[in-house]
C-alpha cells in the first residue's frame, strides 16, 4: 500500500534528489586573486577576475538525480510486487552512489583549478545523494521486513 513507511522513505529520496538539483553542490573561493569556483548539478563554473566565467557542463548529474527521482516514483508505486520493488531500489542505490562519486571526482576536478592551500566548500546540495542512499536503504529494509511477514503469514494458513 502506498501508506507504507517505506513510501515515506521513497518520497525522501525523491524530495532529497530534487534539493540536489536546486542547490550548489561545492565551491571554493580564493579571496587573494578572486578566483572562484562553482559546482552545480548543471555546471561547474570558474570565474576569473576582469575574465568571462568559463563553465564545464555537468548535466549529466541532473540526469542521473533525475533518473533517481523517477525510479523512487515507480517504487512507490510498485508496492504490488515487492521483489520488483526491491529490485529497482537496489538500481537505484547504484544510480546514487555513482551520482555520488561523480560528485566528489567534479568537486576534486575544481580543487584544482585553483590555487590555494584551504580546501573548497561541501555544500548543502553535496551531500543530498548521501541522505538518499540512506532513505533508499531504508525503504529497502522495510520492504523486505513486509515480504518476509508475507511469507510467515502464508505457513500459518
Amino acid at each position: 500500500m502506498i501508506q507504507r513507511i517505506q513510501s515515506v522513505f521513497l518520497f525522501l529520496v525523491m524530495v532529497a534528489m530534487t534539493l540536489m538539483l536546486f542547490f550548489p553542490l561545492w565551491e571554493k573561493q580564493n579571496p587573494k586573486t578572486s578566483e572562484k569556483a562553482t559546482l552545480s548539478a548543471l555546471q561547474l563554473v570558474y570565474q576569473k577576475p576582469q575574465q568571462t566565467a568559463q563553465a564545464q557542463t555537468t548535466i549529466y548529474l541532473a540526469v542521473l538525480a533525475g533518473l533517481s527521482i523517477g525510479l523512487a516514483g515507480i517504487s512507490i508505486f510498485s508496492y504490488k510486487n515487492r521483489k520488483t520493488q526491491v529490485m529497482i531500489n537496489l538500481f537505484n542505490t547504484l544510480l546514487l552512489t555513482i551520482t555520488l562519486i561523480a560528485c566528489a571526482y567534479l568537486s576534486l576536478q575544481g580543487e584544482k583549478s585553483i590555487v590555494e592551500p584551504q580546501r573548497g566548500q561541501y555544500l548543502f546540495g553535496f551531500f543530498m545523494p548521501a541522505v538518499a542512499v540512506v532513505f533508499n536503504a531504508l525503504a529497502t529494509r522495510f520492504i523486505r521486513r513486509d515480504e518476509s511477514l508475507v511469507r510467515s503469514m502464508d505457513r500459518l494458513r
